[in-house]
């Protein structure tokens, strides 16, 4: 694995705000809360589904903005019983260990799944993740 964001640093983070590079979810937490509510919006305006929800996030960073989604998510119930499994496609083991802490706990172990590793996320949602889109 060669790239620079995919590599574990150990004398300092590339993300956030110190970091080489920065997104709205590192900035401030409404950001993810907001897209969460959004997506509990059109979760009722398709008919409140109970079950095959997945949401998939590709190239998920620290794992910011989907537990600030989960968050938001959380509040609603019937939803968050309807959601399958979100899926993460992250190809660095670097950052899969700190969306892991992130949203599973640092005490979280990883589980062999059929498409790659799997947890608990602290919203009791399960967590996939994935190195590739397929």
């Amino acid at each position: 694995m060669g790239g620079y964001y995919t590599q574990k640093h150990e004398d300092r983070d590339p993300f956030g705000q110190k970091g080489d590079f920065i997104t709205s979810p590192e900035i401030s937490q409404v950001f993810g809360e907001l897209i969460g509510i959004w997506f509990v919006a059109e979760w009722m305006a398709q008919g409140k589904q109970s079950s095959g929800i997945e949401l998939v996030e590709i190239g998920p960073g620290r794992g910011t903005l989907m537990d600030d989604m989960l968050r938001a998510i959380r509040n609603f119930k019937p939803m968050v019983n309807a959601i399958d499994a979100v899926y993460m496609v992250e190809a660095s083991p670097a950052l899969i260990e700190t969306q892991k802490n992130l949203l599973c706990g640092e005490k979280a172990v990883l589980e062999e799944h059929e498409i790659g590793k799997k947890c608990m996320s602290k919203h009791g949602i399960p967590i996939v993740w994935t190195e590739n889109i397929r």
